[in-house]
């Protein structure tokens, strides 16, 4: 891939002379090799009708087949909706793009100097975001600025910055600046463990009252928009009321209503009193007088009919305390801006309710616990748990779990997770664990382990003296083949990376088909018959792949050893999938009864359309642990940590590359491969092209086993922070492989659910 230099680009064009420039050019040819473009603009500005400068981003082309190419960019409004203008730019105008001069050699080094500047940023630096096992082909613009500090586009000026190092060691070889100066270490915070028990405390006492459920509600009743900040464009948002004078009487209305429910015309007006009630403020708090009706069906002195004073920008708790949206909004936004604690939120607004009157003073730091989730019960967060760019079943889910885990005690019985199996469940026995054994591409563990070491023995040297191969000969003889070749070769190879990449991908424990997906089967047998080398495989292959275009940027063909090998791996996937493929996916059903989410747990912007299987001949289906050891590879990451320490496994959340929630059920006892597997497939009519979770090296064996034939195009990535944990697991199952070669995946947000769950 080369790193071509685009064009100095003119502030003084304007829009309709670039409109009619494109209109006048022919029609865009499809260029013959990738590229990438480091451009020097951003978007366009309408009011001044001119280009931003100082504004770079990233664009790269990839083939996608043998007619289309992709091209992803880094811009915000392409990371969105993946379009933007400089798609539009660089398509229309690629023929004169494979004309510019080469800016960096193949494979482009870590940084890479673009242009220097006479303005603030005096020298530009195309950075790597990673090398090696985890390098994701995705690339940062650096800057050197002129007061001598260091600028990364995606890091800004953090110290933890993983791009600036190759800017930095490119600007001292290259005489641009004589020292970097180290900046201080940074300190972990030390841990209040004794104010997180007491915090503990505090949301324990304020769960033991059942407020919202069984006659024990507040007053009000009505539902409550979220404040603009945490709304989405097209949702309707708080409008804050005006301010609410003190002194103020509050009459009764057709929105007044008891705690038990009984509404404004069950009652007799005549029978109004008026009382006093306090109204707790942002910054103070203040008395005012309520009209309230006795409740005749509760018959209680405590009981009466208030009004719900929503439109007045205050929550009636009981007729006695009022709070302000804008004091419980407050807390909401303090929580998720600092992780504020309620004892020390609490603590501020007595603090400054001192200011106004030594007297006054704040509810307990527990009632308001209660007061703020009887609040948010009213608002409407849930948005439907759909995303408008996405719509409702996605193409590309990420899935993460969140630690929020309980004693096994306080779980409701109600709790239904879509993973739940009865004895009434359908029965699945077109499958069994015999079946379900042998999915890598070399079976046997030892023979996996002989080609590693094989690997590690000429990775810097030839050794004098080779382990026994003969059993690898005899078994997987175009393995063997190619080994060879890679030895007799020799590291002067430019090719020695790409091949030995290639095998160590095919020594990986996991499961055949996330080297070769069911897509790539058909290209692969056609790579074997020396009929073609398309190198848009590496789209949907990126080890072997990726061979190709080696091959093709030294214009050399392929050996006959790696024709062998692309045929053996056509062979060994198909073999695996008709293996696992014995049944269609279940039938889609509308009839499925569904409880209230509080009750079950359960809640997805997806109705369920199907219920989980049970595949009676898999060994521990119904088990509540992930146990099925026969296929779990030589990933050593589970799930039972909760389970030992009698807690339940907090909550699976679904979500988009937008950061959109499109669900979360319950997890009753440990988070594990199942809760992802049935949460898709009860809910999605055609399953995602893309799964992002941090244990998908073994996610995909577990519901390509269940449901081969649903599941066959679907792509199971891990996420790029997590990948550095599975070092046994093969590139293969890494997200940050597939960005390599993938426009699409580049747009996706890898760690959308970490940052969400975090929230």
């Amino acid at each position: 891939m080369a790193m071509l230099r685009s064009p100095r680009s003119s502030t003084n064009t304007s829009s309709t002379n670039t409109a009619r420039l494109r209109s006048a050019l022919p029609p865009p040819l499809v260029p013959r090799t990738p590229w990438e473009v480091p451009t020097h603009t951003g978007d366009w500005d309408d009011e001044h009708e001119m280009l931003r400068i100082g504004t770079y981003h990233h664009v790269i082309r990839l083939p996608r087949s043998e007619t289309e190419y992709g091209i992803a960019c880094t811009c915000p409004r392409w990371r969105s909706r993946n379009d933007c203008i400089h798609r539009h730019v660089m398509h229309t105008y690629s023929p004169s793009i494979n004309l510019l001069p080469i800016l960096a050699p193949t494979p482009t080094p870590a940084a890479v100097l673009l242009h220097t500047t006479p303005f603030n940023d005096t020298h530009v630096f195309s950075c790597i975001s990673s090398t090696g096992r985890y390098e994701s082909g995705k690339r940062s613009i650096v800057t050197l600025q002129r007061n001598g500090r260091w600028h990364c586009q995606s890091c800004r000026y953090s110290d933890a910055c993983k791009h600036k190092p190759s800017a930095v060691a490119f600007a001292i070889t290259a005489g641009f600046v004589s020292q970097v100066s180290d900046g201080p270490p940074l300190i972990a915070p030390e841990v209040d463990h004794e104010a997180a028990d007491g915090e503990n405390t505090l949301l324990v006492q304020a769960a033991g009252h059942d407020d919202g459920f069984n006659g024990r509600a507040c007053i009000s009743h009505l539902p409550i928009a979220p404040p603009r900040w945490c709304s989405l464009p097209f949702e309707p948002s708080l409008t804050a009321p005006q301010p609410f004078l003190r002194g103020q009487f509050i009459p009764f209305d057709e929105t007044s209503r008891c705690c038990c429910g009984v509404t404004s015309s069950m009652v007799d007006p005549a029978c109004k009193v008026v009382k006093l009630a306090v109204v707790y403020g942002l910054t103070t708090r203040f008395n005012v007088e309520i009209e309230l009706v006795p409740c005749p069906l509760c018959r209680h002195a405590r009981r009466q009919l208030g009004a719900d004073l929503g439109c007045l920008g205050l929550f009636n708790w009981n007729n006695t305390m009022i709070f302000s949206h804008e004091l419980l909004n407050g807390f909401t936004n303090s929580y998720t801006a600092s992780e504020t604690p309620f004892s020390a939120f609490c603590l501020t607004v007595c603090r400054t309710y001192m200011d106004h009157n030594l007297k006054n003073s704040f509810c307990s730091d527990e009632t308001f616990v209660r007061v703020w989730f009887a609040f948010t019960r009213l608002q409407t967060l849930d948005s439907g748990m759909s995303c408008p760019t996405c719509g409702p079943s996605p193409k590309v889910v990420i899935a993460d779990g969140i630690s929020l885990g309980i004693h096994h005690s306080k779980m409701s019985t109600l709790v239904c997770p879509p993973t739940r199996v009865t004895d009434a469940s359908e029965r699945v026995e077109t499958i069994s664990s015999y079946k379900a054994r042998g999915l890598p591409a070399i079976i046997q563990g030892d023979l996996r382990t002989l080609v590693v070491k094989l690997l590690e023995l000429t990775a810097t040297e030839m050794p004098s003296e080779f382990p026994d191969t003969s059993q690898l000969f005899e078994k997987y003889r175009p393995v063997a083949n190619l080994i060879q070749l890679i030895i007799t070769n020799g590291h002067s190879s430019p090719h020695f990376k790409t091949y030995r990449n290639l095998i160590r991908q095919i020594a990986a424990p996991d499961i055949v088909l996330q080297l070769i997906p069911h897509d790539a089967i058909e290209l692969l047998e056609c790579v074997a018959q020396s009929k073609t080398t398309p190198s848009w495989l590496q789209y949907l292959c990126p080890a072997f792949g990726a061979v190709i275009q080696s091959h093709n940027d030294t214009r050399t063909p392929l050996p006959t050893q790696l024709r062998e090998v692309a045929g053996w791996l056509a062979h060994r996937a198909k073999t695996v999938y008709l293996q696992l493929a014995q049944h269609p996916p279940g039938e889609i059903r509308n009839n499925i009864s569904s409880q209230r989410w509080e009750e079950s747990g359960t809640y997805y912007g997806l109705p369920a359309i199907r219920e989980r299987r049970w595949y009676s001949l898999l060994r521990y289906d119904r088990a509540p642990l992930d146990r099925d050891a026969e296929h779990m590879g030589d990933c050593n990451k589970f799930y039972k940590t909760y389970s030992k320490n009698n807690l339940t496994g907090g909550i699976l959340v679904l979500w988009c590359t937008h950061a959109i929630c499109l669900g979360f059920h319950c997890i009753p006892v440990a988070e594990g491969r199942n809760d992802v597997f049935s949460a898709i497939y009860t809910r999605f009519v055609v399953a995602p092209e893309v799964i992002v979770y941090d244990f998908a090296c073994q996610l995909a064996p577990y519901c390509l086993v269940r449901e081969a034939e649903y599941f066959r195009h679907t792509r199971f990535l891990i996420d790029e922070m997590h990948a550095h944990d599975h070092t046994r697991c093969g590139q293969a199952c890494f997200a940050s492989n597939a960005m390599r070669f993938d426009d699409q995946m580049r747009a996706i947000n890898t760690s959308a659910a970490e940052c969400g769950n975090k929230v």
